[in-house]
C-alpha cells in the first residue's frame, strides 16, 4: 500500500474548468476535486489530499494547513513518512519535487495527474514482463541450474 499525497490548491489550478468554480465556492471546487482524485486512486492507495487554509469539509483524506502553508505540510508528511511507507507525491511544485525525489518517492505532476482517465497504476502492480527477477522458477529451470553450478 502507497500513500497518494497531493498538492490540492497545485492540483486545483491545473483543472480545466475549476478557476470559475473556485472563485464563487471555494469549497464546491475542493470537493470536486477530491471526487476525481478518489476515482483515480487504486483501492490499495491511501490518499492524502492537502488545502491551503481552513475549510468546513469533514474528510480523514483531507487536511487543511490552517496557519501553515500547504507545501510545509506537505515536506512534513514526506520527512516524518518516507522510510515507513512508499509516498507518491502529485505536485508541480519545484520545491515539493525536490525533496520528494530526494527521498526517493514517486512523482507524478499535476498536469499529468489531470490528463489521467483511468486508475494510476502501482509502481508494483506493472506487467512482469518489466520486472528485473522472474517471481518464480520452473521444476525443470530449477534442475538445470543445480546441475550447472553444483
Amino acid at each position: 500500500m502507497r500513500t497518494v499525497i497531493i498538492d490540492g490548491n497545485n492540483l486545483l489550478h491545473k483543472t480545466p474548468g475549476m478557476k470559475k468554480m473556485l472563485s464563487e465556492n471555494p469549497e464546491a471546487a475542493q470537493y470536486s476535486v477530491f471526487e476525481s482524485v478518489k476515482k483515480k486512486l487504486g483501492r490499495q492507495d491511501k490518499l492524502v489530499l492537502v488545502f491551503d487554509g481552513f475549510s468546513s469539509i469533514k474528510s480523514d483524506k483531507i487536511i487543511f494547513s490552517g496557519k501553515k502553508t500547504a507545501d510545509d505540510v506537505i515536506r512534513k508528511f514526506i520527512e516524518d513518512n518516507y522510510e515507513r511507507v512508499p509516498i507518491a507525491v502529485v505536485t508541480s511544485d519545484n520545491g515539493i519535487i525536490s525533496i520528494a525525489k530526494a527521498c526517493g518517492c514517486e512523482i507524478l505532476k499535476s498536469e499529468d495527474f489531470v490528463s489521467v482517465k483511468s486508475k494510476i497504476e502501482t509502481s508494483h502492480a506493472k506487467d512482469t514482463k518489466d520486472k528485473e527477477k522472474p517471481d518464480g522458477m520452473s521444476r525443470k529451470d530449477f534442475e538445470f541450474f543445480k546441475n550447472q553450478f553444483s
